[in-house]
């Protein structure tokens, strides 16, 4: 499905399980790729782990100018988590799953990985999870307290035409309307998200 973008990747997400909630479409994954190939991030973080094609896709292109960080989260409701954590784990050390409630574990995670390394900043984050109002709110909130100026804010399933998202559209709304520099995207096949720049 993503040898268009590259064969490693490609072969490595064959390997993942099937199943879960949502799933990442080849023109996704290519916009995902190219937008981290362009930026190059050394920290990414994204709640909503799932089965992991998202993570494969943000570790191999980070891989292709040196490798990085990838803290993913997730509440675990799903057999193909761990299956497809530990597919991804073989191949990637620098990538780590935190399991449970955002609500509880992602402010604390952060801090502890932010705060170990006096250099170490959050470059990307991608909101992913759960698809709730107040998961959605708390999740954006707390990204965007600890995400570098300059940085990125990626808000997933943004008014998507395929998969309507009451609580993101709600929360993502309200966020666009306090700040600058954010922007919709939609992919060809009709993904949509929001991207923000935390200003400088």
């Amino acid at each position: 499905m993503f040898s268009h973008i590259d064969k490693q990747l490609d072969e490595l997400t064959k390997q993942l399980p099937e199943g879960g909630e949502g799933y990442l479409t080849a023109d996704q994954a290519e916009f995902l790729w190219a937008f981290i190939r362009l930026t190059r991030p050394k920290i990414v973080a994204e709640t909503g782990f799932n089965a992991g094609h998202s993570a494969c896709v943000i570790m191999r292109a980070m891989e292709t100018y040196g490798g990085g960080v990838l803290l993913s989260y997730d509440i675990g409701q799903h057999d193909v988590m761990q299956k497809g954590a530990e597919i991804v784990k073989s191949r990637y050390e620098n990538f780590h799953l935190v399991q449970g409630d955002t609500k509880q574990t992602l402010a604390t995670s952060l801090a502890l990985t932010l705060s170990s390394n006096n250099d170490a900043t959050l470059d990307l984050a991608i909101v992913d999870g759960g698809h709730d109002v107040e998961t959605a709110r708390h999740d954006l909130m707390v990204l965007e307290s600890v995400l570098k100026p300059g940085g990125y804010l990626w808000l997933d399933d943004f008014e998507n035409a395929n998969c309507i998202a009451v609580g993101v559209n709600l929360v993502g709304r309200e966020f666009a309307a306090s700040r600058k520099h954010c922007l919709r995207f939609r992919t060809s096949d009709n993904r949509g998200m929001m991207i923000y720049q935390k200003g400088f």
